[in-house]
């Protein structure tokens, strides 16, 4: 990682992991992680909107990880429905091909999960009825792209 910061760009430190993001986005906090990458929540102070930033680890450390890193770039770029998350934007701070490491996607902040929807609320039987017609018209949708997601839960 170089000591340099892209113009337009700020170095941050969150849970002991640097991310560096165009000014736009402020007041990181980290509010996931997984395999392969870490999700800090952030405000964009271009549309004072909410967002998701995900930054992926290491995504070009081998052939698999950086395919792993295009196919999810390449889907998300195509999702525009309701029911499915989209990108709103793609960066990488790094300042040269030769030194390009890192990049982050910025997608709609989603202040809960299905997951966590189920243990604070007991859900009706027609909200449970509005939640699955919600996500089999993203699903229809995701399949219709010729997509098929392998994982579905209620994290995602």
């Amino acid at each position: 990682m170089s000591l340099r910061v892209r113009p337009g760009y700020s170095r941050q430190e969150v849970n002991k992991t640097s991310w560096e993001v165009p000014d736009r986005y402020r007041d990181l906090k980290q509010v996931g992680s997984g395999a392969y990458g870490t999700v800090c929540s952030a405000t964009d102070s271009r549309t004072g909107a909410k967002v998701a930033i995900k930054k992926l680890y290491r995504p070009f450390q081998s052939e698999i990880f950086a395919k792993r890193a295009y196919r999810e770039l390449r889907l998300l770029k195509h999702m525009k429905h309701e029911n499915v998350i989209g990108l709103l934007d793609v960066f990488t701070a790094d300042l040269s091909l030769d030194r390009f490491l890192d990049f982050y996607l910025v997608m709609p902040f989603m202040g809960t999960d299905l997951g966590k929807l189920m243990k604070m609320h007991k859900l009706s039987e027609d909200k449970i009825q509005y939640l699955v017609y919600q996500m089999l018209k993203g699903l229809k949708y995701i399949h219709s792209a010729g997509i098929i997601h392998r994982v579905p839960s209620a994290k995602k």
